[in-house]
């Protein structure tokens, strides 16, 4: 995709540019794919939001999330570790970076709503990432689509409808991300009802869909 255009949220954050360009800067030139998510991510995106950025949430796959530790940016809290926590199943890590908090998250999956959500980033996500600038250096961003389905899944009214208010906003750059999701995910027919009335479009796949 085209790079991401967004209002100049620099100076209104400054701390969080420094720590963004930080991050950046320490994993440009290394082989493994990653990505921003989260509040930093939605901001970026142009989603509103009720609350600044708090932290930096970034999102790998498992075998890349380690290597990523070896060379992260600023100080490590801790050593990458699997995390089960209610539906939740991830490999965590975290960084302080400046004056913000780093989480690195590799190979997340979520049981809910009689649905299941496997974020895959190399396969599928990293194809339909949005990009935007740093300084020199270029941020790949998680799809809306994934934004939409996760914050959906764990009841978070507060990011959902905002996030499907920007992707009704162009919703032909945002359906093929929400199709390769539907196609390799299980999902719930209520779920998918929720999401469609949400994003004003369909998004059903026989191959994703629970029978």
């Amino acid at each position: 995709m085209e790079p991401h255009e967004t209002e100049d949220w620099t100076a209104r954050y400054p701390e969080l540019h420094k720590a963004l360009l930080d991050t950046a800067k320490a994993w440009d030139r290394q082989p493994y794919t990653w990505l921003l998510g989260g509040s930093c991510g939605l901001l970026l995106q142009g989603v509103e939001l009720q609350q600044a950025p708090r932290d930096i949430d970034v999102y790998a796959d498992i075998a890349d999330a380690k290597k990523l530790h070896i060379c992260a940016p600023g100080n490590k809290i801790d050593e990458p570790a699997i995390d089960k926590t209610g539906p939740y199943a991830s490999l965590l890590s975290h960084y302080q970076v400046g004056a913000c908090s780093l989480e690195l998250v590799g190979g997340f999956e979520v049981w809910a709503r009689e649905s299941w959500y496997r974020i895959q980033i190399e396969r599928v996500l990293a194809l339909y990432a949005s990009e935007t600038q740093v300084d020199v250096y270029r941020l790949r961003l998680m799809p809306l689509a994934h934004e939409l389905l996760f914050n959906l899944l764990r009841g978070r009214e507060d990011r959902y409808v905002p996030i499907a208010t920007r992707i009704r906003q162009e919703p032909e750059t945002h359906r093929p991300a929400m199709i390769a999701l539907s196609q390799h995910n299980i999902w719930s027919s209520r779920f998918r009802s929720e999401v469609e009335e949400l994003v004003g479009f369909s998004w059903s796949d026989q191959a994703g869909e629970e029978q």
